[in-house]
């Protein structure tokens, strides 16, 4: 399921800063203004759909700059649970907001003058415990942040005082202006129609980019196991296994790793492969942040197909290894 949650538009108007001001307070009485300089102001609104509303005045080209920072859903209802998916309601969301900034000026503008600062095209899907896509979600971090010069990141964490352990919530990751990922759980499962033309230009665009990052730090992980699992003696085997935690997205893979790359016996790769297990489990029981090792091929599968919106199937076992099957 995906639609559109939270966005902020933007204009540049000809009217003075000091009007649009006059205008806000009178739309706004109750709207706490926090001002930043003379040039710029920032007011916080939270009134039906609209978040904020920032100012900037840009003396030299003699404009004023006015910032909507809105959400699409809580147009027509009183929270964003589920995002925007009806392209009608979008251009219901759009005019209503073209009329909003016609009335904070001295004239009038059209939706073609309103740009894009960003907007949230939200993915969602059921997943069960969050925690155990840590794995997914930390490959996926640090896919990103080896690919872009990020303008800004945020990983999120929580506590839980009952298992004494961190477990992953989820991060926010700006690539470059205009485009920012916010991945975190959210719990819920359904939604309605599809906004068929943002989920087509995600696809076509930004899925595409998205998916193949992730697969290179998949198999970038794979490669740095297979260096470091060359030629090992049985008695560094745990010590190996525990030094590579972060390397190891799932047991498939390294159980692939160890099994393909051993010259030893049948009898001695299975004891190789029973102790490898029995360290990844001894492991995920005691890690913090919360993870597992086991099922991230599959989970990975769904995070590609129905989050990210990439559509790939993927196998990995001893006699066909890691292979992702993806298509356009």
């Amino acid at each position: 399921m995906y639609g559109l949650d939270r966005a902020c538009v933007f204009v540049d108007v000809k009217t003075d800063i000091l009007y649009v001001r006059e205008r806000i307070k009178i739309m706004f009485p109750h709207s706490f203004s926090e001002s930043l300089t003379n040039y710029l102001n920032n007011y916080k609104i939270d009134k039906r759909n609209i978040n904020y509303i920032k100012l900037e005045e840009k003396k030299l080209k003699r404009i004023t700059t006015i910032k909507i920072d809105f959400s699409y859903p809580r147009f027509f209802s009183e929270d964003n649970i589920y995002p925007l998916s009806d392209e009608l309601k979008k251009t219901t969301v759009e005019d209503n907001l073209v009329k909003l900034i016609n009335k904070l000026i001295d004239y009038e503008i059209t939706i073609n003058d309103i740009k894009y600062e960003y907007f949230e095209f939200t993915t969602q899907e059921f997943v069960g415990n969050f925690y155990k896509f840590h794995n997914i979600i930390s490959y996926f971090f640090k896919a990103l942040t080896r690919k872009y010069n990020d303008l800004d990141k945020v990983q999120y964490y929580n506590f839980d005082k009952n298992q004494n352990k961190f477990y992953t919530t989820g991060f926010t990751f700006q690539p470059t202006s205009g485009w920012k990922i916010r991945l975190y759980s959210k719990g819920h499962e359904n939604n309605k129609k599809n906004l068929k033309k943002v989920k087509g230009y995600i696809q076509s665009t930004i899925s595409q980019a998205l998916g193949k990052i992730m697969i290179e730090e998949i198999e970038k992980s794979v490669e740095v196991l297979k260096e470091k699992f060359v030629d090992f003696r049985c008695q560094d085997l745990d010590s190996l296994v525990r030094d590579n935690l972060e390397w190891i997205f799932d047991y498939k893979i390294i159980d692939d790793i160890v099994t393909s790359s051993s010259n030893k016996c049948y009898r001695q790769i299975v004891f190789y492969r029973s102790k490898i297990k029995n360290i990844l489990i001894h492991s995920q029981q005691r890690a913090s942040p919360q993870r597992d090792f086991f099922s991230n091929i599959e989970r990975l599968e769904q995070f590609l197909v129905n989050i990210i919106l990439f559509n790939c199937k993927i196998k990995c076992d001893t006699k066909n290894h890691l292979a992702f099957f993806c298509k356009k």
